[in-house]
């Protein structure tokens, strides 16, 4: 069981697409590693759990409004699933921005794992 836990929600409209690396790069990794005390050169100090949640529009084009990964224990890993995050649609509709949020507050432990294919399909 973590001592910490960060779940990360992002909008996944393709309106974020050409900014996303560089949020990932110049300040999600930054914020990701110092909440985990992993500067990648040592063993990490504190015991956490990290998590994504990717939230779209309302609207019919959608597959889901919210998706999610299961937790992990490993920056590298978590900082991959950001980066492979595929951005598209938006634009027309309301982003499912509160049910992403919900979704990130509901996301305890006693919620099931999800695989990662759940939010990426077979892509990765």
């Amino acid at each position: 069981m973590a001592d910490k836990q960060l779940i990360v929600a992002v909008e996944g409209t393709a309106a974020v697409g050409p900014y996303w690396q560089t949020i990932v790069s110049d300040y999600l990794e930054k914020i990701i590693r110092s909440f985990c005390a992993n500067d990648g050169k040592k063993p990490p100090t504190v015991n956490y759990e990290l998590s994504l949640v990717m939230f779209t529009t309302h609207g019919s084009y959608c597959d889901s409004l919210v998706q999610r990964t299961g937790w992990t224990k490993d920056v590298d890993i978590f900082l991959q699933w950001l980066l492979a995050m595929p951005f598209s649609g938006g634009g027309f509709n309301d982003a499912a921005i509160a049910e992403g949020l919900a979704e990130a507050l509901m996301s305890g432990r006693s919620r099931p794992r999800l695989d990662l294919l759940h939010l990426f399909g077979s892509g990765l």
